[in-house]
């Protein structure tokens, strides 16, 4: 998919001349010139290792069972601006641990001080964790996707968001304070061929809780808070916080019954931080973040899924790539 994309906006990009010039709105070409071809963009390629880790919690009171895939590093290279990042990684494998298999991808775009992201998993193979004994067993037919798609609206002055961060684009800034309100969209959905629930630790669970097929959508509001702090020596640390509230659909298939859950409300929250070192033609950045979503599925069961990751990044600034026209 991330190919996909870069295809598309560099062949965007090269007939972008030929597009009608609109005095109101920018144009499809105008928009593809600003984010890849703009005289004020300094480009920057990377090498990236990460840990990314899909997980989700089943919780009924005290009784919780936490599901984990398994080879959460990676490995890859990326390219980025002050407006774009794409990240390409390749997952590593263990030799001896049952395999997980999974995709995920992600990406944000800073426009007009409009920033859009979005957040795509598909994981196949968990290894479930219970709290009520030490017995973990790995389920290999348990499969997770989740689609997110956020929207903000920088309202300060200053326009620094989360993807600059990602970027290593704040080489030269002072310290200072950005906020933003906005939205997010979010899709899930879980599979099984059997009850998620381990035969151990049924006993600990009521009968709506023995899931083996999910969906939900949903959306709501937003806001974002970001902060830069200019170090010595070249160092700086930022964070970016971003909490949200919202409603969401839920169709459960539950072994005895299916039911939609009658409670709506969706919690969510976005922490990102990064710590770099900065210099005219190169970066080191190791940066954190996780995005959470909570919600009810009634009867006392609830589902907490949160996607977590760190990244340690080496970039080399190669400067503009804008044609003069």
């Amino acid at each position: 998919m991330i190919q996909l994309v870069c295809i598309v906006l560099l062949t965007g990009s090269g007939y972008a001349s030929n597009l009608k010039v609109s005095d109101t709105l920018p144009t499809p070409g105008q928009f593809i010139d600003s984010i890849l071809l703009d005289e004020k963009l300094d480009w920057s390629v990377r090498l990236v290792s990460n840990f990314k880790q899909q997980q989700f919690r089943l919780g009924n009171g005290e009784s919780k069972l936490i599901y984990r895939p398994n080879n959460p590093f990676g490995i890859g290279f990326g390219i980025a601006n002050q407006k774009i990042v794409i990240d390409i990684i390749f997952n590593i494998k263990g030799g001896n641990e049952d395999q997980t298999n999974k995709f995920a991808a992600e990406g944000s775009i800073l426009f007009n001080k409009n920033m859009f992201s979005f957040m795509l998993e598909n994981v196949h193979g968990y290894q479930v964790e219970s709290l009520q004994h030490d017995e973990d067993i790995f389920r290999d037919d348990i499969s997770a996707y989740s689609l997110g798609l956020e929207y903000l609206r920088i309202l300060s002055k200053e326009s620094f968001t989360v993807r600059d961060m990602k970027s290593g684009s704040t080489s030269g800034r002072k310290t200072f304070l950005a906020y933003g309100l906005g939205g997010f969209l979010i899709m899930r959905g879980l599979t099984a061929d059997g009850s998620i629930i381990p035969e151990t630790d049924r006993p600990y669970f009521n009968d709506q809780a023995q899931i083996y097929d999910l969906s939900t959508f949903g959306g709501g509001i937003l806001a974002g808070v970001s902060s830069y702090f200019k170090l010595p020596a070249n160092f700086f640390f930022t964070v970016y916080v971003a909490p949200g509230i919202g409603l969401e659909y839920k169709y459960v298939k539950a072994e005895t019954e299916n039911y939609i859950p009658s409670n709506p409300v969706v919690y969510k929250a976005t922490i990102f931080g990064a710590l770099g070192y900065n210099r005219k033609k190169f970066y080191i950045h190791t940066t954190f973040g996780s995005n959470w979503y909570f919600t009810s599925m009634d009867y006392g069961n609830d589902i907490f899924l949160s996607v977590t990751k760190a990244k340690f990044i080496i970039g080399y600034r190669i400067g503009n790539l804008g044609i003069k026209k």
